[in-house]
């Protein structure tokens, strides 16, 4: 049996709604046609139009006539500036391959738009241009590796059924050329429409990516470049492609199916559909899809290449140069894809669409981050805390750092309430079978105490993972710096910090010279500091005065002592290998370090931060069990009090800039809630790749989210929308989102945890002992 053959345009519009496979391969086979019907999908849109195919035919002419053309042999031979480059290569195109004739039919605004992605693409190609030239690459090399590469039809069959059975693809790329900026070949599309659908766009060019590199060998970058109404390139690198090939080969398998199924027999695999393009489909006019195929959420798609390639080791050859974007095959979840392990046991389901079917945020998108931003009242903790519960269903430990008294009540369960679907009470039974609550309070004993004495010193031998000797120096000596730097800011000396947190940092590697983590106790340290020959310091005053080291070390006494001595006196060492292991079998701790019992913020922001710096050794110096991706949640509400944006560093901002940045490589998947990103230190927001909007009060507010997207692309269109909007309710964004989940609106699931007004100190005390 010959393969089942399809075009990248076809691949493309069943990645749109896979109902138009079978409706277009049911007429072709039904009318016989010798040409395959293809149904072509367009989404209105008030910006006009650029004159597409014009545009096309005449970049297409240019391109055939740019490697013989003496004009252009000469501009790429004399010229090294971008812009002359760009004007002369305009030049040749307006004299040899615009057809002025039907140019001069077009509109004033189509014309204008004409010209408008005339000279983005030409400015682009200058770009190239010109970085080649200085890199001092021969004209002759330049020009035959931007117009000389003929390699644009692919024709590649894949084995990528259920059993090996092939698929078999064709097309024409618009673009490959070799781009020395990257030193990798790369495969562009160029686009005359708004950026409305820039995940399926990637996944095209990526397919065609895919294809050359089977063909050609080749391992192309890809790229989509919009040209109108505005300049919007999206990207990836071949590595990113193949990383999410499967998506592709499961796309692939199911088209085959869809194809053949029988609707009369109900035999086969029946697709989906995708009701957001129903309006502009032709097979959905007197509801003819809905008869033929039934309920257009349920169909069946082919998952069998996901759970293959991610057990196979990911491809690391090199970075990737700038932000990427995800790319994703699968549409909104269907009834059918309840037989798919991964929609229930490797997702949190946070919530309800509109239409009634579940909101998925797979695991592996958690390691680089999440936040959840809102107005007062907008739901945005009821959201992280659905977040951190769905956590707990999956197994993964959680640390939620509570400022306020709002996260303490995980202790308690929520009733019950009979408007709960099915899923939610199910959803329910198994949180609460799963959760271990603890309740930690650092000075007092409202719950479990919490002390930060004997304190945890990391040593060499703790950072044996690390193969390279030289990064492993690197980190043990910052990580004894941060502890210095955090006690130095604790005692509040005054004076001269950087010879105090030097001298400090010395007497912690004298500490753990044998290459062994010590537990060190303050009382200790200040022995130290009182007579550092007895460590080894023998020349302590090249370091620090001794009239200031022994203040120091009096003051440290005194901290054992004093006001601050609840945070060093009673109670549980902190201690993240404890934190995360469950006390009962089976289950899973969610941990809550209470901070409201303390006396001040100052004392808040110093436990805040020996707690992150805590978290940073053990996910350092601990290795992830086989096969676990998330090691822990780190949840963190009211973000703004403890990393603010701006010059102003309150203790805890280092260390957890430094957990946010370095967690994902660990396992370790950070959850923040705030009223505003700009609130917040960018360093940390900027690595929040799950983007989660709630109610938003004023403009403002709607700037500064459109801001905090704006450094992935075009801003939403969605964002103005969030203004005003229902308490509750979310738009979000995040790796491998349902494409049809884009700007639509969902509700949090119901809570299965307690949530009501802030929890005193007291009424804290009076629910941990009633439990």
């Amino acid at each position: 049996m010959p393969p089942a053959r399809f075009s990248v345009t076809e691949v493309r519009v069943a990645a749109t709604c896979p109902r138009i496979t079978y409706f277009d391969a049911d007429l072709t086979r039904r009318n016989r046609l010798k040409r395959r019907a293809v149904t072509r999908l367009w989404k209105a849109s008030d910006s006009g139009t650029a004159c597409g195919s014009m545009f096309h035919n005449t970049i297409e002419s240019f391109n055939r006539q740019a490697l013989d053309a003496d004009q252009v042999r000469t501009t790429i031979e004399t010229e090294l500036d971008a812009r002359a480059i760009e004007q002369s290569l305009r030049a040749s195109l307006n004299q040899k391959c615009v057809n002025l004739d039907l140019l001069a039919r077009k509109s004033a605004e189509q014309q204008q738009a004409f010209i408008r992605a005339v000279a983005i693409y030409m400015g682009e190609l200058a770009e190239i241009v010109a970085d080649a030239r200085s890199r001092g690459k021969p004209a002759e090399e330049v020009i035959d590796h931007l117009f000389g590469d003929r390699r644009r039809r692919v024709d590649v069959t894949f084995q990528v059924g259920p059993k090996g059975e092939p698929v078999r693809v064709t097309g024409t790329l618009d673009y490959v050329f070799y781009d020395w900026r990257t030193a990798h070949h790369r495969i562009l599309d160029y686009k005359l429409t708004p950026a409305d659908d820039p995940s399926n766009d990637l996944f095209q060019v990526a397919l065609y990516a895919l294809m050359h590199n089977v063909q050609h060998g080749t391992t192309p970058d890809v790229g989509v470049l919009y040209l109108h109404p505005e300049r919007r390139m999206v990207e990836l690198t071949w590595e990113e492609v193949h990383e999410r090939r499967h998506r592709l080969y499961n796309l692939l398998a199911s088209m085959a199916g869809w194809a053949e199924y029988d609707e009369v027999h109900q035999s086969g695999l029946r697709p989906p559909g995708e009701p957001s393009w129903c309006p502009h489909c032709k097979w959905d006019r007197d509801g003819e899809c809905l008869k033929r195929l039934g309920p257009k959420h349920e169909g069946t798609r082919l998952r069998h290449w996901t759970s293959a390639v991610e057990a196979e080791p990911a491809v690391e050859t090199r970075q990737a140069a700038g932000p990427s974007h995800s790319w994703a095959l699968e549409v909104e979840p269907t009834v059918d894809d309840v037989v798919d392990e991964r929609t229930e046991t490797d997702r949190l389901r946070i919530g309800t669409a509109e239409s009634g079917l579940p909101v998925l945020i797979g695991i592996a998108a958690m390691p680089t981050h999440l936040a959840v931003v809102g107005a007062a009242g907008s739901g945005k903790t009821w959201l992280a805390k659905v977040i951190a519960e769905e956590a707990v269903r999956r197994g993964v430990p959680v640390l939620a750092i509570d400022p306020q008294g709002d996260l303490v009540q995980f202790l308690r369960t929520s009733p019950e309430r009979a408007e709960m679907s099915a899923a939610d009470r199910e959803a329910r039974r198994d949180f609460l079978a799963k959760v271990e609550p603890r309740i930690w309070t650092p000075g007092s004993s409202h719950g479990r105490r919490l002390s930060l004495d004997p304190i945890r010193l990391p040593g060499l031998d703790d950072l044996r993972d690390l193969d390279d000797l030289t990064r492993r120096e690197e980190e043990w000596q910052d990580m004894l710096g941060v502890a210095a730097s955090q006690l130095v800011g604790l005692a509040r000396l005054g004076g001269e910090t950087d010879s105090q947190q030097t001298f400090l940092m010395e007497v912690f590697r004298r500490l753990t010279s044998n290459g062994q983590g010590q537990d060190v106790t303050l009382e200790r340290i200040a022995n130290a500091i009182s007579e550092p020959e007895s460590i080894g310091l023998d020349d302590p005053d090249r370091l620090i005065k001794k009239t200031e080291r022994e203040r120091m070390a009096r003051k440290l006494h005194a901290m054992r002592l004093g006001p601050t001595s609840a945070l060093f006196v009673g109670g549980t060492r902190l201690d993240l290998d404890a934190m995360t292991r469950s006390e009962t079998p089976g289950k899973v701790p969610l941990n809550v370090i209470y901070l409201n019992a303390l006396a001040d913020d100052h004392s808040k922001h110093f436990f805040a931060a020996g707690l992150a710096a805590e978290v940073y050794r053990w996910m350092v110096t601990t290795s992830a069990p086989a096969n676990v991706r998330l090691r822990l949640l780190f949840y963190l509400d009211e973000a703004r009090d403890f990393i603010p944006a701006g010059t102003s560093k309150p203790p805890a901002k280092l260390p957890m800039i430094r957990l946010f940045t370095q967690g994902r490589k660990y396992g370790v998947a950070g959850l923040i809630c705030t009223q505003s990103p700009r609130s917040v230190d960018y360093n940390v927001f900027g690595n929040c790749s799950t983007k989660l909007v709630g109610r938003l009060e004023s403009q403002q507010d709607v700037d500064r989210v459109a801001d905090w997207f704006s450094t992935e692309g075009a801003i939403p269109h969605w964002i103005p929308g969030r203004k005003g909007a229902t308490a509750g309710s979310f738009v979000g964004r995040w790796p491998d989102m349902a494409p049809t989940l884009e700007g639509k609106p969902f509700r949090s699931r119901p809570l299965f945890s307690l949530h009501e007004g802030a929890w005193s100190p007291d009424r804290l005390e009076q629910e941990v002992r009633s439990v």
